[in-house]
């Protein structure tokens, strides 16, 4: 991907080696614009098929295991569930449908990271210079195993602590306790949306200073994503959320620009012809 970028004259670098770069072929060397781009498009158009078919995949394989996870996650909480202890309640049934399919379609999201991580790696290898390997690799590592190990601390730790924090205020004597089991998924859920759309928008706004899209040291289109990405996330949070979607989505929106500007800026391919001593 870096290549549809690079593969220009600039006469002026005098700082690079031959092992550095992308490989450049006689034909490209005199004809800047040799390389087709339609073929790094037609890539691309595969990588987003692949990762559609593979999504489709995996969601069928999750809405058939995503009751036994449900239950393996209750029968892991310090609430005491079952026929003579009814401490979770649903209150709207059509509520409870919706948060199974959030479930089975963020499973699905971040089941799919590690592999479009992959294919997203392989694609632009190619044309990245070894600082820029070695940054892009840091980044995928972030965003495709931090951030699910984060998410499972989330599910495995911090819903528990939550119940055990309402447990431990205690509650009046002779009134029932029941929870509803909706609203905890959603708080659940609500922090790992979070999190997957913080990393796809810090991997975005990385990748483009890698591939040279700034202009006067900022990605050119950030104000738009960073829009996008606040806008998804204070329009899609839940109402468990309500007077925190505004601080969520611009701490989200700060942090994903702070880490994007520790990305090294596109380098210029290095000209045999300036460096042949």
């Amino acid at each position: 991907m870096g290549s549809i970028w690079r593969l220009q004259d600039h006469s002026g670098s005098k700082d690079r080696t031959q092992s550095e770069g992308c490989i450049v072929n006689a034909n490209q060397l005199h004809n800047p614009g040799y390389l087709n781009h339609s073929d790094h498009f037609v890539e691309i158009h595969l990588i987003a098929r692949k990762s559609a078919f593979l999504f489709l995949l995996i969601s069928v394989i999750w809405s058939f295991l995503c009751d036994q996870a449900i239950s393996i996650w209750l029968e892991k909480s310090p609430l005491h569930v079952g026929p003579n202890n009814e401490n979770l309640a649903i209150f709207a049934p059509f509520d409870w449908i919706q948060i199974r399919w959030s479930v089975v379609m963020l499973l699905s999201i971040v089941t799919i990271l590690p592999l479009i991580s992959l294919m997203s790696y392989k694609f632009a290898k190619p044309g990245l210079y070894p600082r820029e390997r070695q940054w892009l690799i840091a980044v995928l590592i972030l965003t495709t195993a931090i951030v699910p190990a984060s998410i499972l601390l989330i599910w495995i730790y911090g819903l528990p602590a939550l119940f055990d924090l309402s447990l431990s205020n205690g509650y009046p004597d002779g009134v029932l306790i029941r929870y509803d089991a909706a609203s905890i998924f959603s708080l659940g859920l609500g922090a790992t949306w979070v999190l997957v759309v913080w990393s796809v928008t810090t991997t975005t706004l990385s990748l483009s200073r890698i591939f040279g899209m700034i202009h006067s040291g900022r990605t050119r289109f950030r104000n738009r994503l960073l829009a996008i990405s606040s806008g998804i996330i204070i329009l899609t949070l839940p109402v468990e959320y309500d007077g925190l979607k505004l601080v969520i989505a611009l701490l989200m929106a700060l942090s994903a620009e702070m880490l994007s500007q520790s990305a090294p800026v596109k380098m210029e391919v290095w000209d045999s012809h300036t460096n042949t001593e």
